[in-house]
């Protein structure tokens, strides 16, 4: 549709309209983030071949990736601030997608390994970028459906990422599964490009002085160093301790404790995953219609954690294993929308993308803290302490997020 036929229609189908455009553009640039982060994992042997290196060198390209990528979420969501989100996420995206595509061509492990680096960084704008965008542009009342679409896209990614580079490898080669994949992040950029008019990030908060709108240079830092944000950056940590960790290590658990064959632990695997997706788009439909988001992240935090436990402690068969993880992921999965709205809640006005970049830097610290730990209890001989340690990182989160909750309030009273 035109903008010119656009603005013919009624102003409800208008901004319907553009609410669409707005999830469907971020959401896709989002779905495409997790998508670049696991395009690598499934090409190992195919790449190991061709370049005659170790799975610890292959292994260090994705931690570059990550780490990178995890870290310089804090500073770039002050740089969304100040320039704005639409064009720091185009910038990140056609980083992103251009490096993946440059890997398809690439001569050798030095330069996919550079390659790795510079995608590493372009994929660090997307949760600021995203989120700033989402909060500008989606009305409140629809705020929290849109974040869970974001939030389930992103896992989406991840989980279609195998299943496509094998298939294009196998159609191709691996340089063309990364050479069409980092095209279409390229072209997914042109459309936002083109319609970039309808992400809009949120207007600066008001000065007290209009005669000298520029905020204190401190400003910035003084609200991700708030009680409330750092202690919402505490609980991304301890969630990510819980959930990467969980997912890590589903599989060697239950072939350890519960005699269960490969298989049979992937298939519970599976069915965790999918309930953390089907968790979060239950919720972004429960926190659009009521405002007690910690209660609702509350409860299900405090239901993933009884599957957990029943998890560790009850014999499981291969069903039973299904169903106890697919509802701890259910559970898991539908904290995140209330989640990103509290969040939301204690970042001031203009101050979305430096907040959500900040607490988001907690994610990639437990994420590389919680697999040492879970491979040491399996190293052990204690297999049943993953899914004891997930249970008890999850209400340590919750306990965190309700003192977190507070603090927020406190701070706007």
């Amino acid at each position: 549709m035109s903008d010119a036929a656009a603005a013919a229609l009624p102003p409800e189908i208008q901004v319907k309209t553009r609410e669409r455009w707005v999830n469907g553009l971020i959401g896709a640039g989002h779905l495409l983030s997790h998508y670049y982060i696991y395009a690598l994992p499934p090409l190992f042997p195919l790449l190991k071949a061709e370049f005659g290196v170790s799975y610890v060198e292959l292994g260090l390209a994705m931690t570059a990736y990550n780490l990178l990528g995890g870290v310089l979420q804090a500073p770039v969501g002050f740089l969304v601030d100040r320039w704005g989100p639409t064009r720091v996420l185009l910038a990140g995206l056609a980083l992103t997608a251009g490096s993946v595509m440059l890997m398809g061509f690439t001569p050798s492990y030095g330069v996919l390994l550079l390659l790795a680096l510079i995608a590493g960084i372009g994929n660090s704008v997307f949760h600021p970028a995203d989120y700033a965008i989402l909060a500008g542009s989606i009305g409140p009342e629809r705020l929290g459906r849109a974040f869970s679409l974001h939030t389930f896209l992103g896992y989406a990614g991840s989980a279609i990422a195998p299943i496509c580079m094998l298939a294009l490898a196998g159609w191709a080669d691996w340089r063309a599964a990364l050479g069409v994949s980092g095209a279409v992040g390229l072209a997914v950029m042109a459309v936002m490009a083109a319609r970039r008019g309808v992400m809009q990030g949120e207007p600066p908060k008001p000065t007290a002085n209009p005669a000298n709108p520029s905020p204190p240079k401190q400003a910035g830092l003084a609200v991700v160093l708030s009680p409330a944000v750092l202690l919402f950056l505490a609980y991304f940590v301890l969630f990510a301790m819980a959930s990467s960790g969980l997912t890590s290590f589903i599989v060697s658990v239950l072939i350890n404790q519960h005699g269960l064959d490969l298989p049979q632990a992937n298939a519970a695997l599976t069915g965790h995953l999918f309930g953390l997706t089907a968790g979060i788009l239950l919720a972004g439909v429960v926190v659009d219609r009521t405002p007690r988001h910690l209660a609702t992240a509350a409860g299900a935090l405090a239901f993933a954690a009884c599957f957990l436990v029943l998890a560790a402690n009850v014999s499981l068969g291969p069903w039973s294993a299904v169903a106890v993880l697919t509802l701890a992921g259910v559970g898991m999965g539908g904290a995140l929308p209330a989640r990103d709205l509290m969040v939301r809640e204690v970042a001031p006005a203009g101050e979305t993308g430096k907040v959500f970049g900040f607490v988001f830097v907690g994610y990639a610290i437990g994420s590389s803290a919680s697999p040492v730990i879970n491979g040491w209890f399996l190293d052990a001989g204690h297999p049943s302490l993953v899914f004891w340690s997930a249970a008890g990182f999850v209400l340590a989160a919750l306990a965190v997020m309700a003192v977190a909750r507070r603090a927020g309030a406190a701070s706007k009273a």
